[in-house]
């Protein structure tokens, strides 16, 4: 038997190998763009701390077009968006976590609890109920409730989009999914104290609990891959935890 000498070995380990480095999320440029949304994400959250405004919107902005730019643009599937079909199904799967933090951790959230428990349960409420947008004490606030709870729809599922889709689900890929749902949690936390102010025991909690509420919506995200079960589940405890403000605590 004759072999040609024109061309080198064909080596299947090696090419086995290539291919799974070329269909991999796990890369090099992969790396480098979590650590570039990352950045962006953080130095605009940090300035939005310090100045008291919402400068870390433009980090949300440039997340969705990274987001969104892989299925527009690289034909990459939807799938990874977290756009799937098996609703019904994946809450089947994780209902009691959605129950929890939708429903019970708004209605007897333990931060404030612990807060009552210290002697700072009425400042608590008093920094939670500053971090909206309407005066809930009021009769034209409790009108602007139904218009608040419209741009909360949107919103969640834009910060659902950045931090879970993107932000956690990439940092799972080098750190481990527990280690992203805390992170991401933790991040998620901080951009709601930002242009609140108050004691550092009153500010802590009101991030710790918001952290809590991430780390629920990471376990279900990381469990189901269904970005519409963790949007639903995000806005549903923001509507619980808004009715919650109004008829319980509106009166301490």
């Amino acid at each position: 038997m004759s072999h040609s000498t024109g061309s080198p070995p064909f080596d299947a380990a090696a090419t086995r190998q290539a291919a799974r480095q070329a269909a991999s999320p796990h890369d090099r440029r992969a790396r480098l763009e979590l650590i570039g949304l990352l950045a962006l994400l953080l130095v605009t959250l940090a300035a939005s701390l310090l100045k008291g405004q919402d400068i870390f919107i433009f980090a949300y902005i440039m997340t969705v077009i990274y987001a969104l730019r892989r299925p527009l643009r690289m034909g990459r599937p939807w799938r990874e968006l977290g756009l799937k079909v098996g609703f019904v199904d994946d809450l089947r799967r994780v209902w009691y976590l959605s129950a929890l933090d939708a429903v019970l951790l708004q209605m007897l959230p333990p931060t404030l609890g612990i807060a009552f428990l210290f002697g700072y349960g009425r400042e608590l409420v008093g920094h939670i109920t500053a971090r909206l947008p309407v005066d809930v004490a009021s009769g034209a606030g409790l009108a602007a409730v139904a218009g608040l709870l419209a741009v909360a729809l949107v919103l969640t599922l834009v910060e659902e989009l950045v931090y879970r889709v993107t932000i956690q689900e990439r940092l799972s890929w080098f750190i481990g999914t527990p280690a992203a749902i805390l992170l991401t949690a933790v991040i998620f936390g901080l951009a709601h104290a930002v242009g609140t102010s108050g004691s550092p025991q009153v500010v802590l909690s009101d991030i710790a609990g918001v952290t809590l509420d991430g780390v629920f919506f990471g376990l279900i995200y990381a469990k189901t891959h269904n970005l519409a079960l963790t949007w639903a589940t995000h806005y549903a405890a923001d509507v619980v935890g808004l009715l919650a403000l109004l008829s319980v605590f509106r009166g301490i």
